[in-house]
């Protein structure tokens, strides 16, 4: 099965300085157990591809979940234990 996401816009704030965060919640299904995957983000500000600066993971199934590696331009680098279970939301903020 192949990895898919759905992505969902939440909100933008800003911090003290000005700067502007975009928050989006990505709804994974299609993990590989027991394996390290990687998840297309396609996430992307005035056009250009960009790294969330911070990865929440959310279990919707029962399994273990975990960042193995720091997420880039791309991917973001999910872990996946030995259960049943292969979907998972992560929330970013970018």
């Amino acid at each position: 099965m192949s990895i898919s996401v759905v992505t969902t816009y939440l909100y933008v704030e800003t911090d003290d300085l000005g700067v502007y965060r975009n928050h989006a919640r990505l709804a994974v299904t299609g993990l590989t157990t027991s394996a390290n995957n990687s998840v297309p983000h396609g996430l992307t500000n005035y056009g250009a591809r960009v790294a969330p600066l911070e990865v929440g993971i959310e279990p919707t199934s029962n399994n273990q979940f975990w960042e193995y590696q720091s997420p880039d331009s791309t991917n973001v680098y999910v872990g996946v234990g030995s259960g049943s279970g292969t979907t998972v939301q992560l929330y970013v903020t970018y």
